[in-house]
């Protein structure tokens, strides 16, 4: 069939013309970024520091700044890479590096300086590290659940806030849909309370108020202490889809929330609501 063979001639001819045919030449703002090597995230944006960048370990989630400002401690998420780093903030250097058995996303210092929390994940416990000289050494942990050794965790804290006092653990139970309230001294839960589904961050005000995300439920959780220092469920607000990372104001007026899958942020007046 030689028309047939003339066709399939055709077309190849006309594919090896397209595919020789110079791209399209770049515009100065794509060739200056592919020269400054700025990395992608997965969204397709771009990370542009305004300042130097300091690489760490694996999938660092949470980030905790040292009493007195010369360390940074970053939590740990990544493939057999799992525990919390210790940076000097003058020049950007590993100092210290811990492993845990697992982590997820609560990483907070106590008000005193002297203690370090980081939250366990599937292991369903909370520890603490004791904190001296910029380095931490663990100490104890904190059990929220009974885990079968054979069997992932069931409770899975994420964030943690501590009370201004410093007996009290807040911690967002991401698959029990819960915070729990631990007294440091006994190291037992004392207080459990239902949230939305999933929660994720944690944020104390100076009163001591206790605000909770909920990423699959778009609310965040408000709770409020009585006399004897203990909570009570104080209602929900809703702040937009996926709310996740919490951050308060310095009089705890103001309650940032991120909003993950929206790419916004969420300003609630906490005197009003």
């Amino acid at each position: 069939m030689p028309g047939l063979s003339f066709r399939f001639r055709s077309v190849a001819v006309a594919l090896g013309l397209m595919a020789c045919r110079q791209a399209p030449p770049q515009t100065n703002a794509s060739a200056a970024n592919e020269l400054e090597g700025q990395p992608r995230l997965p969204t397709g944006a771009r990370l542009d520091p305004v300042a130097a960048s300091w690489p760490v370990g694996s999938m660092p989630l949470a980030m905790a700044l040292g009493p007195g400002g010369r360390q940074v401690v970053v939590l740990l998420n990544g493939w057999r890479e799992q525990g919390i780093q210790v940076l000097d903030r003058r020049t950007g250097q590993v100092a210290q590096t811990v492993p845990q058995p697992a982590t997820f996303l609560g990483l907070v210092f106590a008000p005193d300086g002297r203690s370090l929390y980081a939250s366990g994940g599937n292991q369903d416990v909370v520890y603490r590290y004791d904190w001296a000289d910029g380095r931490a050494t663990l100490a104890d942990s904190f059990p929220l659940a009974v885990k079968r050794p054979d069997r992932s965790g069931s409770s899975y804290p994420a964030g943690i806030g501590v009370s201004g006092d410093g007996k009290r653990l807040y911690v967002a139970e991401n698959l029990f849909d819960s915070l729990a309230v631990i007294d440091v001294a006994s190291k037992r839960v004392v207080q459990r309370f239902a949230t939305e589904r999933y929660p994720y961050g944690v944020a104390v005000a100076p009163d001591g108020r206790v605000f909770v995300s909920a990423w699959g439920g778009n609310t965040v959780s408000f709770f409020k202490p009585n006399a004897e220092g203990r909570l009570a469920d104080d209602g929900r607000l809703r702040v937009g889809r996926h709310p996740s990372a919490l951050a308060l104001s310095a009089d705890g007026s103001r309650l940032f929330v991120a909003s993950g899958s929206t790419d916004r942020i969420a300003v609630v007046d906490t005197r009003a609501a």
